[in-house]
């Protein structure tokens, strides 16, 4: 008989085992059920109380509870665009990581936040992109004139839609539709040009970065404006030296306009013989 009970003992503990799993399994299940339950009915709680929608869009395309705040220059209408689909819906069915993509295309914004404050408000929060330049885009048609817009350090062409005065130098060669990293080198060639000139920089009203490597600038001396091929290098000491032998070139040649300076310690008008060695 002990050698009977001594075999059955293993089954008995099996099945006790067993048992535990099956009581713990159906535990689980019962309160992933439970779980799964309570949240599909909070969910549709969030969606449908009207206590979280998002009031209609006013006259002026905003939802009163949508907060925007750090906009000067990008464009509002744009902005309410991007939330146009949420008016009048839930908070909770607001994708905010979408909606920032969507406002990171607008070209003044360099950043954003979108975040819910319950029960029915969004807030935006924009950090606008700042002007470096004016650039000069070429002309889209041959019967029209060269146009102005404002550039960033990244190269971003950004297009005002508030009036707003800018002092900033203006930066030819660049286009519209060449690769952003193109535009930001020339854009940073133009800067630094600028500022490896120093006190001359007020003097210099356009700078010519078409090719970065052969830079032109447009220099004003008096009441004229001469335009001057400075290379890639040695700009301070090539505005210096023009700047110093200025009354002679004039003198010398008074119908000149473009000056070659790319060779140190010479000044060469464009289509003549040097004027200085």
């Amino acid at each position: 008989m002990a050698r009977v009970a001594a075999k059955a003992m293993p089954g008995i503990f099996a099945d006790v085992r067993w048992g535990r799993f099956a009581f713990w399994l159906g535990t689980g299940a019962f309160f992933m059920v439970g779980t799964l339950y309570a949240w599909h009915r909070t969910e549709g709680f969030l969606i449908k109380d009207d206590r979280f929608r998002l009031p209609e869009a006013e006259y002026s395309g905003l939802s009163p509870n949508l907060k925007v705040e750090g906009i000067r220059y990008a464009s509002a209408s744009q902005i309410a665009h991007v939330f146009a689909e949420d008016s009048g819906r839930s908070l909770y069915l607001v994708p905010l990581q979408e909606r920032r993509r969507e406002l990171m295309e607008i070209d003044w914004v360099e950043d954003a936040t979108v975040s819910k404050v319950w029960p029915d408000t969004l807030r935006v929060t924009v950090h606008e992109r700042v002007p470096v330049a004016f650039v000069r885009l070429p002309r889209l048609h041959r019967e029209a004139i060269s146009r102005l817009a404002l550039i960033d350090k990244d190269g971003y062409i950004l297009r005002p839609r508030v009036a707003a005065k800018f002092t900033l130098p203006v930066i030819a060669g660049v286009k519209e539709n060449e690769s952003i990293e193109n535009r930001r080198a020339r854009v940073h060639r133009a800067l630094g040009l600028l500022h490896d000139v120093g006190g001359f920089a007020g003097q210099i009203s356009e700078v010519d970065v078409a090719d970065v490597n052969n830079i032109i600038v447009a220099e004003h001396v008096g009441n004229n404006v001469v335009n001057l091929i400075l290379g890639g290098e040695n700009f301070q000491e090539r505005l210096g030296n023009f700047l110093a032998n200025y009354n002679e070139i004039r003198q010398k040649r008074p119908d000149a306009t473009t000056l070659d300076l790319r060779v140190d310690g010479a000044i060469t008008a464009v289509g003549y013989k040097h004027l200085e060695q």
